[in-house]
């Protein structure tokens, strides 16, 4: 129905109501795709992020893990160094020792052969 006795603006034959009704659809169709897609990316990113925490987390504990053991094999080293020094030095005295044995045995030996 016309008001008027005037001629109805159209567009590729809708009228404007119609192509109003149209773009109102299709912005509301658009808009709560946009939402969803932000939704989505916002889910995807937070949980990539907290997975990258809990990698960076891992990281860290296994570098200190790490850092504890280098430390313990230091130490580790450093007393084993020591004991072959001691090792070492219990050899050189029991081979006095022997040598001074070796020695008294001979002069004992010797004046009681005489």
């Amino acid at each position: 129905m016309q008001i008027g006795g005037g001629q109805m603006h159209s567009i590729a034959g809708y009228s404007w109501d119609e192509l109003l009704a149209i773009v109102t659809i299709f912005s509301i169709v658009g808009g709560f795709l946009i939402w969803l897609l932000n939704l989505a990316i916002k889910n995807g990113t937070e949980k990539l992020s907290n997975v990258v925490k809990d990698l960076i987390v891992k990281i860290d504990n296994l570098s200190h893990t790490m850092d504890s053991i280098e430390s313990t094999a230091n130490r580790t080293a450093d007393r084993v160094d020591s004991l072959e020094d001691r090792f070492e030095e219990h050899i050189g005295e029991a081979k006095v020792r022997n040598t001074r044995i070796s020695n008294l045995e001979h002069e004992v030996f010797k004046k009681g052969d005489k």
